[in-house]
């Protein structure tokens, strides 16, 4: 509401008028309802000489004669006027003021009962940074009666930093400036708010007299703007983990609502199991499991929406409940969380104190909102964590063999450099083994192509069952297999090898009811040498394998 609206509906409310009258006695300036005291319109009033309006010059000419003779100065008379007062104020300038209305204590309670009617702050401030008045609103809040703020210093209820900072501002609107901000200041009794604030300043003749502070606390509007802020940034956030952005969002809602425990909780069947908590004051923490029909969330459940209350020991439906026997937590808000439909779990706030007011539309809107938000975060940890197994099971069936399931020559080569990258004293030993199957291609030429895939995943599972912990065969290609011995020389390894040269022969691999077939391999072995890169190696094994065929087959050559 602007100054000029504000007034004119104060004047209509309070059936009061003004008019001012120059020093050659002419009406020069005419606002509010004039009829019902001189019986004509203000605007039909300017311009008109003072004996042409009967009432006013009758009754009043002669002492608005004194006071425009005396130069004005700011004297001041008041006498009644018919049923009601007229007051009449000389100006600076020469001119005189008349004030027009009925009995003046009704005139004012009317325009305190307007100015209370307002949802917001109002005080009168003079030049001297005084209060001058205070509607109902700014006497609520700062806790002062009318009596006790009139006529005392702005000061009075303002530390004096905060004070400091708002006086240039004083300063501005009692050189004429309307002047509008938003600052965080500090009462008298402690409190630090952020206020909204706009001076209109009252201007009489150029003069300005002092101005109207129309005051906004904004401090909870400010919070829940800081809290969306919160939101949107931190289920928008890359750089944290899920845990860390959940815990962000239930701190920064537990400040908002002045409570002090937040939970997301996860339901299975009719378990509570605390996945995720929040507090300063209780021993709550993940993992924590209750059973779901002694937790409050059990009758939020049944709402199937937003559950609060403020005051569980005074609330029938709350203070019966095995959760009050058990915890006492006065305050609660919750609601439950769902994914693709289903309820997941809970979001909830609690406390053991009663808050001073009820849950506003914006607060329980705010839980949706957060809900909302913890939705978000618990869908996306799942798409990652899908998309993570997806990629490493990516990544794995890019290591491994399609036919045994083996690691494969990338993975083999991988393995073997890992472990050459500490040399010296420190530097493990290890050998490598060549094997194939003795004959392989009159398999695939006699049965078929099937009944040598059989033969070679057949073998790739004993060789395996033979390894030690620790060693691992790798298939490299048709029926070639690599087999790394760690902690083992050329010896040792090559008694492994014998052990699995001998379970293979000694095998019977059944490719149909009517046919069963045994094989023999033949194994190199190479002792890995300080500084040999695997492509080193593994020839100085595969030559080994080259003479164990030359020299018959079924047999482990060593390099």
């Amino acid at each position: 509401m602007s100054q000029q609206s504000w007034l004119d509906e104060a004047l209509r409310e309070s059936r009061t008028a003004f008019v001012r009258i120059s020093s050659d006695q002419r009406i020069v300036d005419a606002v509010g309802d004039t009829r019902p005291y001189l019986g004509k319109s203000a605007e039909r009033l300017v311009g008109r000489p003072l004996e042409d309006v009967h009432a006013l010059h009758v009754r009043f000419g002669e002492k608005i004669t004194s006071l425009l003779a005396g130069g004005g100065g700011g004297q001041a008379a008041s006498q009644a006027f018919a049923k009601g007062t007229c007051q009449l104020q000389g100006l600076a300038d020469g001119s005189v003021v008349a004030r027009l209305s009925g009995n003046l204590a009704s005139a004012r309670d009317v325009t305190d009962r307007l100015a209370d009617r307002l949802p917001v702050m109002v005080a009168y401030v003079d030049r001297e940074a005084c209060f001058r008045f205070n509607n109902q609103a700014y006497v609520d809040f700062v806790g002062l009666s009318r009596e006790a703020l009139y006529g005392q210093p702005v000061s009075s209820v303002l530390d004096a930093a905060s004070y400091d900072k708002i006086w240039p501002k004083f300063q501005r609107a009692l050189a004429g400036e309307e002047v509008r901000y938003e600052e965080e200041l500090a009462l008298r009794d402690g409190r630090r708010i952020f206020f909204k604030v706009n001076y209109l300043p009252d201007v009489l003749d150029g003069e300005v007299l002092g101005f109207y502070a129309i005051i906004q606390d904004i401090s909870e509007y400010r919070a829940m703007i800081q809290l969306l802020r919160d939101v949107h940034t931190g289920v928008n956030r890359t750089d944290i983990s899920t845990r860390a952005t959940v815990d962000m969002l239930l701190r920064d809602a537990l400040e908002y609502l002045d409570l002090d425990i937040g939970i997301v909780s996860r339901i299975i069947g009719d378990q509570y199991i605390v996945h995720w908590a929040a507090s300063e004051v209780a021993p709550v923490a993940p993992g924590d499991t209750f059973p779901l029909g002694a937790t409050y969330c059990r009758l939020m459940l049944d709402e199937e929406d937003v559950f609060h209350t403020v005051a569980a020991g005074q609330d029938a439906r709350i203070n019966g409940h095995p959760c009050y026997q058990a915890f006492g937590l006065e305050s609660y808000i919750g609601m439950p969380l769902r994914i693709d439909g289903r309820v997941w779990g809970t979001l909830n706030f609690s406390s053991a104190c009663s808050r001073r007011h009820a849950f506003s539309d914006v607060e329980v809107e705010l839980v949706r909102l957060i809900a909302d938000a913890v939705e978000r975060v618990i869908t996306d940890d799942a798409a990652i964590q899908r998309i993570r197994r997806e990629r490493d099971q990516m990544a794995d069936r890019a290591m491994r063999d399609y036919l045994t399931g083996l690691p494969n020559r990338p993975f083999l080569e991988q393995h073997v450099d890992a472990l050459t990258q500490v040399s010296g004293d420190s530097r493990e030993v290890f050998s490598v083994a060549v094997l194939d199957i003795d004959h392989f291609k009159a398999v695939n030429d006699t049965y078929g192509h099937q009944a040598g895939d059989a033969v070679i995943q057949w073998l790739a599972s004993t060789v395996s069952g033979c390894l030690r912990e620790g060693d691992i065969v790798a298939r490299i290609g048709g029926e070639e297999f690599v087999v790394v011995v760690r902690n083992a020389v050329a010896g040792e390894a090559r008694r492994v090898m014998e052990r699995i040269r001998e379970s293979a022969g000694a095998g019977t691999i059944r490719i149909r009811d009517d046919l069963q077939l045994q094989i023999t391999i033949s194994v190199g072995v190479s002792e890995h040498a300080d500084g040999e890169t695997y492509a080193e190696v593994f020839h100085r094994a595969d030559r080994a394998l080259y003479e164990a065929k030359r020299h018959g087959r079924d047999r482990v050559c060593m390099a």
